[in-house]
Parts: C-alpha cells; sequence; structure tokens
C-alpha cells in the first residue's frame, strides 16, 4: 500500500489539502484530485490541479512563478476596474439620485473606495472551508494595521501636520469598538445572523454620525459668518477631513466641498478622477475612428511614457479591453459625457452575456430545454438595436446617465470575479509552501490591497497636504471591516445559520497589534495636542516591523500559545 492509500485509509475523507507534502511527488496530482478540501467552491480556475497536475516535479518552480504573474495581473485588473469603471458609475448613480455630497462621500465613494477590500472578504468567507476565515480576517485586520501604521507614519514622517480633533477621535473610537466586537465574535467562535447584520448597522450609524455631524459645523459657520454669505477660507487653510472635506482618495478622487460656491451655474459633478478613461472627441474624427480610439486599451500619450510605464501599459493592456467591450462609463468630465453609440451597442450585448457567464447563472436551463444565456442574448441584441435606432453619434442620448446602473452591475460583477481567483490563487500558494491563511492574508493580500493607498497618501503629503491622506487612514480601515465583516456573514448565515468560526494564535495576534496601533494613537495624540509629528510617524513604523517579526515567529511556532481553535 503507498503512501496516499495509506493516508486515504488512515484519515478516511477528513485530509487537509495542505497534506499533499506528505505524499510522494507522483501521487499529488492524485491527491489534491480526490481531497475535498484541495476542491474550490467559486472561481474558474483550479490552480492546485495546475500545480501538481500541470507540471512535472521538476517544473514546479515555473508553474509557480506563470502563477505569481497571474496574481498580479488580476491584483492589477482588480484595481483598475474599481478605480476606472466602479466610481464613475457611483459618481453618476449619486448625481441621479441627487444625493448630497456629504452622504455620497461616506457611502457610495467609500463603498468604492473598499470595494477590492470587500468582495476580496466576500469571496474568502464564501471559499472557506471548515469555518477557517483566516484569509479574510487576515486581510481586513492586516490591512488595517499596515495603513494605521506604515501608511499614517510615513505621512506624518513626510510632512508632520495637526490633525482636524473631532474627526480623528470619531473614527480612531468607532473602529476600536468594531474591532473589539470582531475580536469577540471571533473569540466566541460563532457569528449568528444578527450580529453581524449588527456590523451593517454600526455603519449606519457611523454615516449618521458624520452627516449630522457634518450639518452641525456647517450651521455654526453659517452663523459665525456675515449674514448670507458663508465664509470659506483659502484652500491652504481649510481642514481637509470628512468634517469639512476637500478630500481626495487614494485613486484620486475628489469630493467637491459644499461650501464652495459655483461659478457657472451648473452643479458640479461630485467624484473627479482624472486617471479614467478619457474618450474626448477629436474634431473631425469620423464614427468609425472614434470607436476604435475608444476601444485603445493603452492611454493617450504613449510617447511620453516612461519604460516603466510603458511596461504597465502593455501589461494591463489585456484585461483593460475586456472591461472596455464589457462595461459602460458614463463621466460628466468627457466630451458628450463618454458617450460612443457603437460601443455602447456592443457594450449593451457583451456586458449581460459576461454577466450571465461570470455569475454561472446563464447555464441554467428555462423548461428544461432552452438556456437562460439565449434569452440573455435576445434581450441584449434588442437592447442594442434599440439604443443603436434611438440615438446619435454626435451627442449622447437622454437616456445616457441610465448606462451608469448597468456599468455598476457589470463592474461588481467583474470585482468579485476577479477577486475569487485571487483568493483561489492565495489559497494555492498557502498549500504549496505551507502557510496558513491569516499569513497569506496578512500580507499578500492586505499589501495588495492597501499599496494604491500607500502610493497615493504619501504623494499627497509631499505635496503638502497629509490631512486628506491620514483622514483615509483610519475611515478606510473602519468602513472595510465593518462592511467587510458584515456584508459576507450576512450572507453566510442566511446560507447556512449560525456561523462556526475557527480562530488561530495568527488572527490574535493580528488583532493585538491592531489594537496596540488605534490605542496608543488615540493616547498619543491628543497629549502631542493633536499634532502628527515624525517622531510618532516613526513609532508607527517600527510597530509594524515589530508585529511582521511577531506574525512570522508565530507562524513558525516559535511563538506558540494553547488556544481552543473550534467551536
Amino acid at each position: 500500500m503507498n503512501k496516499l492509500s495509506s493516508l486515504h485509509s488512515d484519515r478516511g475523507h477528513q485530509e487537509e489539502c495542505s497534506d499533499v507534502h506528505k505524499v510522494a511527488m507522483a501521487d499529488r496530482c492524485s491527491f489534491v484530485n480526490t481531497t475535498d478540501d484541495c476542491q474550490i467552491d467559486e472561481g474558474f480556475l483550479d490552480y492546485t490541479y495546475f500545480v501538481y497536475c500541470d507540471f512535472s516535479s521538476e517544473l514546479l518552480p515555473l508553474g509557480i512563478v506563470i502563477l505569481v504573474l497571474w496574481w498580479l495581473f488580476l491584483f492589477v485588473g482588480l484595481a483598475v476596474t474599481a478605480d476606472d469603471f466602479f466610481c464613475p458609475a457611483l459618481a453618476v448613480i449619486s448625481d441621479t439620485l441627487r444625493l448630497s455630497h456629504n452622504v455620497a462621500g461616506v457611502t457610495f465613494l467609500a463603498f468604492g473606495n473598499g470595494a477590492p477590500d470587500i468582495f476580496s472578504a466576500i469571496a474568502a468567507i464564501g471559499n472557506a472551508k471548515d469555518g477557517d476565515a483566516g484569509l479574510a480576517i487576515g486581510a481586513l485586520f492586516g490591512a488595517g494595521v499596515f495603513v494605521t501604521t506604515v501608511v499614517a507614519g510615513f505621512i506624518a514622517i513626510i510632512c508632520p501636520f495637526d490633525a482636524m480633533q473631532r474627526p480623528f477621535l470619531r473614527d480612531v473610537i468607532f473602529y476600536i469598538a468594531a474591532l473589539f466586537w470582531t475580536f469577540y465574535i471571533l473569540w466566541d467562535k460563532t457569528i449568528t445572523k444578527i450580529e453581524a447584520i449588527g456590523f451593517i448597522l454600526l455603519y449606519v450609524f457611523y454615516v449618521l454620525v458624520v452627516v449630522i455631524g457634518r450639518y452641525i459645523y456647517t450651521r455654526q459657520r453659517t452663523n459665525t459668518s456675515l449674514p448670507g454669505i458663508a465664509e470659506v477660507p483659502p484652500e491652504s487653510e481649510r481642514p481637509q477631513s470628512a468634517d469639512n472635506p476637500d478630500i481626495q482618495d487614494a485613486s484620486g478622487i475628489r469630493i467637491i466641498n459644499p461650501l464652495d460656491t459655483v461659478t457657472d451655474g451648473e452643479r458640479q459633478p461630485l467624484l473627479s478622477n482624472p486617471d479614467v478613461i478619457s474618450l474626448t472627441a477629436v474634431k473631425d474624427e469620423t464614427p468609425l475612428q472614434e470607436f476604435l480610439h475608444s476601444i485603445n486599451p493603452i492611454d493617450a500619450g504613449w510617447s511620453g511614457f516612461s519604460l516603466f510605464k510603458k511596461v504597465y501599459e502593455i501589461f494591463k493592456a489585456p484585461i483593460m479591453f475586456l472591461l472596455i467591450i464589457t462595461v459602460p462609463v458614463v463621466n460628466y468630465e468627457d466630451d458628450k459625457h463618454h458617450w460612443n453609440r457603437h460601443l455602447y451597442c456592443i457594450q449593451c450585448i457583451l456586458g449581460p452575456m459576461f454577466s450571465m457567464a461570470a455569475t454561472k447563472v446563464g447555464f441554467i436551463t428555462l423548461g428544461g430545454s432552452f438556456p437562460v444565456w439565449g434569452l440573455t442574448l435576445i434581450l441584449s441584441v434588442m437592447l442594442a438595436a434599440l439604443v443603436f435606432f434611438t440615438s446619435k453619434n454626435e451627442v449622447q442620448p437622454k437616456y445616457h446617465a441610465g448606462f451608469a446602473y448597468l456599468g455598476f452591475v457589470v463592474a461588481v460583477i467583474w470585482i468579485y470575479s476577479i477577486a475569487n481567483e485571487i483568493v483561489n490563487i492565495l489559497q494555492t500558494f498557502g498549500v504549496v509552501f505551507n502557510i496558513s491563511n491569516a499569513i497569506l492574508g496578512l500580507t499578500l493580500l492586505a499589501w495588495g490591497n492597501s499599496i494604491g493607498d500607500f502610493i497615493a497618501d504619501t504623494v499627497m503629503a509631499r505635496q503638502g497636504f497629509p490631512r486628506m491622506g491620514i483622514s483615509a487612514c483610519f475611515g478606510g480601515p473602519l468602513f472595510n471591516l465593518l462592511l467587510g465583516i458584515g456584508i459576507p456573514f450576512t450572507i453566510a448565515t442566511v446560507k447556512q445559520g449560525d456561523y462556526h468560526i475557527q480562530i488561530t494564535l495568527e488572527e490574535v495576534v493580528l488583532a493585538g497589534f491592531l489594537a496596540l496601533s488605534l490605542i496608543s494613537s488615540l493616547i498619543i495624540i491628543p497629549l502631542s495636542r493633536f499634532r502628527m509629528s515624525r517622531g510618532w510617524g516613526i513609532y508607527l513604523v517600527i510597530l509594524y516591523v515589530v508585529f511582521l517579526v511577531v506574525a512570522i515567529l508565530t507562524e513558525t511556532k516559535v511563538i506558540h500559545a494553547n488556544i481552543d481553535t473550534t467551536a
């Protein structure tokens, strides 16, 4: 009897996928094919099979390299989808619903910024086996530790400044409350439907506090200014916070201050992102030329790009092209609001068809014979024909804003599909390198979702706007934690009732260091009269380095403790 059959006979059907290292190399493909824990629940590609069955033992490193490159490509696709397609749709939806800038900023804009983290958490919880939510918890806690230490620390090191008192205290206190509630549920090892919904309700309460606080603040400022005139300080003197925004998030999106005057008599757009695909019409272009220009996945200005930028443009071009032909974009800052008649007709067909395929709903049959994708194709062609014959090339139609809703739905499906693949790849990395889900979450997934915040926020600090960045260092992770726990666990508890969670020592370390970061900042900053100094920034960076060391020592069992991991 070989090792594989012996393992099966000894443990029955209780094997974990990481047990693949206990069998001979020649038997590993058979092991991953017959072990339930190695099978994917969501997604399209079985990466564990790809590594162990499509490559011999000698070529296994090549398979891992290919997987790493694919993982990087998917992370780029996730960021591009959120920034260039998802956020513009939210901007138009906010405008058509006539939401105030403040309400939209803490709802739609926050959702746009946190979409990769939230959908990664949904995918991780959906793919979790036997209550092992370590990948989701590790990513949410890990990103929180990274942003509140490294990102906040570097902002303070680059440009020391005085923090706004009320927004800082509000966000940190809410964040600490959310963290302790999450840890209580982890320690209890069970989350009920009411508890999961409670996270969403806590977020709603946070939104009400922000909105009401903003209203009171605006009334106070109006009462202290000249009658009939709202006092608006110069931009260089304006506090950059949720209570007095202009706020610019990690992708460069700016919320216009509601106190700003509108000189042209028109309503200003809620969001402004210069990186969104530009479809500004060029005079004398024929409809065919304009269409070809609109589906070009390479940004304009190629000749002026650096070598790194050119490589990046080529690297993301395939996913960019697929997004362009499936996701409608409405952008008020472009000529004709990004309208292209022929492209929109194609998107009317390809967008719904992609959605049916990605969600696998299209493969359901109606009446046992007619597939849903066939009905979707018929309706999509009819919609495309209706758009084509009721619109013109030269000007956008009156119903143009409605495409933002279609773009929102298709972008959400793209983000969720990509997030599923990223989670599956990380789980494969965990099997190949025998690493826990918690460590993968707090490193690869957390870093991938947070690196954009780090770059954008430090750039803003160098430009002299540190308050813009620091406001996102606490408000952003708070939003991600509340909805990143609330939404996926609400879905899970609705499907299967109370959700039983495994807790590991790595997750205890994560929660402990995140709490240490928040509580120490809550003590140090007020004692420093809300001065965010270089000393405080250096302390935060050192704290993160210590956290990584402790996490690695915990993973390698150098630091160990007896924890009852199961409910």
